[in-house]
């Protein structure tokens, strides 16, 4: 009798010093992930809430200067504000048109990623472009010579693009992000291009104004 309660014991003894491993070895990876989001969060705090980015492409095509502010709400959205200002001359373009000043409010939605430490990754946005612009406007006059005939002016324009965009970001630790987009809106005020009279005198108007706006390029910034 003493031999088998001996053996019970110790089997006992056994049982529970393996449960007690495994429950203990559950709670270390437990105290890890939590740790892990932790860490996550902690970085999240520590590289801040607010960015600012300058489009690399914008400078190379155009060239053209656009800064963009963007304010993080939280891992999985922001809003934000980009300036663009034309640095060229419109008329050394081979457009008929050109932007000279946008102001684009943006609304942002992050589709988070643990990896990515909040308020970086795939992103979807919304945006409004306000554009005050330039456009060559061929104006044509059937009553005058062949030669004066038709006559092009340099006039500004200004009008609304609402669109959306999708995009994606990288954020390192130090705070650097690199962000590829692209996004397209439509004008509210601008018509087709057309033919139509102006004053009455028999002068006629042309313009090509764009029916898109273009929103996206290649942008290096920094979170603060």
């Amino acid at each position: 009798m003493t031999k088998k309660f001996v053996l019970k014991v110790s089997y006992f003894k056994l049982l529970l010093f393996f449960n007690l491993a495994i429950f203990s070895q559950e709670e270390v990876k437990k105290v890890e992930i939590v740790s892990t989001d932790n860490q996550i969060v902690e970085l999240f705090d520590k590289l801040g809430d607010k960015e600012i980015k300058l489009d690399i492409t914008d400078l190379i095509i155009f060239p053209a200067f656009e800064l963009t502010f963007e304010k993080i709400q939280d891992p999985y959205s922001s809003i934000g504000l980009g300036l663009f200002l034309n640095l060229s001359d419109h008329n050394s373009s081979n457009r008929n048109w050109s932007d000279v000043v946008t102001i684009t409010p943006f609304y942002r939605f992050y589709f988070f990623n643990k990896k990515d430490y909040g308020g970086a990754g795939f992103f979807a946005e919304i945006f409004s472009k306000f554009s005050f612009a330039k456009q060559d406007v061929l104006y044509y006059n059937p009553d005058l010579s062949f030669e004066e005939m038709y006559n092009t002016e340099e006039e500004n324009f200004f009008d609304i693009a609402p669109g959306a965009s999708i995009g994606q970001k990288w954020l390192n630790r130090k705070g650097w992000t690199f962000e590829v987009s692209v996004g397209f809106g439509r004008f509210l005020l601008n018509n087709d291009d057309e033919d139509m009279p102006v004053d009455g005198s028999g002068r006629v108007i042309s313009s090509s104004r764009p029916q898109a706006a273009f929103r996206g390029g290649f942008t290096i910034g920094k979170r603060f």
